[in-house]
């Protein structure tokens, strides 16, 4: 009866398929899309629909304008965002998710899951990281008064 809970435990998170080096490859081209700091948030402002650049400034809390406007020419590069120019007096410049782009939010979605379900632990482990690096130190420091109070022999 046992063999079945566990059985039935373990179908629940089957093993990772193993990461070979094309694969390896391939996620850290999907990764480093997104290292930039303004990035994601930009993708999760245009996933509503499309957006003029002075729309985005407004609704990327802290972002300047040299950092958006260096952000959506990244995003762009990589083709997750399409950039709309029309010729006006002024010009008019809108922005909006690609197919790319669109694939990539859908994607992320299980990856996002993980972060709200993992909060709180990694939150912990930080706490008792910051802890212990903090204990170091004082114990480093506490080696070092001994050590030069000791006096050395010649």
């Amino acid at each position: 009866m046992s063999h079945v809970i566990v059985m039935a435990a373990a179908s629940l998170h089957p093993a990772p398929p193993p990461l070979d080096d094309t694969t390896v490859g391939a996620l850290q081209e999907a990764v480093g899309v997104l290292t930039a700091k303004w990035s994601l948030a930009v993708l999760a402002r245009l996933a509503s629909g499309t957006h003029r650049f002075n729309e985005l400034l407004r609704q990327v809390d802290g972002v300047s304008r040299r950092m958006l406007s260096a952000t959506l020419r990244q995003l762009e590069r990589d083709g997750l965002v399409k950039r709309h120019v029309y010729a006006r007096v002024p010009s008019r410049v809108e922005y909006e998710l690609s197919a790319t782009g669109e694939d990539l939010l859908r994607a992320l979605t299980p990856l996002a899951g993980w972060g709200i379900e993992h909060r709180d632990e990694m939150m912990e482990a930080r706490a008792l990281f910051d802890d212990r690096l903090r204990q170091w130190g004082a114990e480093s420091q506490e080696l070092r008064a001994r050590t030069q109070a000791t006096p050395r022999i010649i």
